[in-house]
């Protein structure tokens, strides 16, 4: 028995779903099957998959960014420490400045 049209969508959407729990991030990848999904499948369904996608990148991607930084932070790296300020800064957290004086 082939595959129909609604199991593919239902396979692609979890195989998105599949790579955010393992945190995994290709962008080509995921561009591709976007661009391979163009004209084949309902509009609906092809703004399900995009919708997936953001969530996918805009949550998880950055959240696992911000662990990355995070343990680099605790660890005692200098430039993480200063990236994370940066961070915070542009998103207006309102945490305190934190100076670093190199003795160096």
């Amino acid at each position: 028995m082939g595959r129909t049209q609604q199991s593919s969508i239902k396979a692609l959407l979890e195989s998105i779903e599949q790579a955010k729990q393992k945190k995994e991030f290709n962008i080509l990848k995921d561009l591709k099957t976007l661009r391979d999904g163009f004209g084949k499948i309902q509009k609906r369904d092809y703004l399900a998959l995009i919708d997936k996608l953001m969530e996918k990148y805009s949550t998880d991607e950055a959240a696992a960014i911000h662990a990355a930084v995070m343990k680099k932070v605790q660890a005692g790296d200098l430039d993480a420490i200063r990236l994370w300020n940066e961070m915070q800064k542009e998103s207006g957290s309102g945490v305190a400045e934190v100076h670093i004086i190199d003795n160096f």
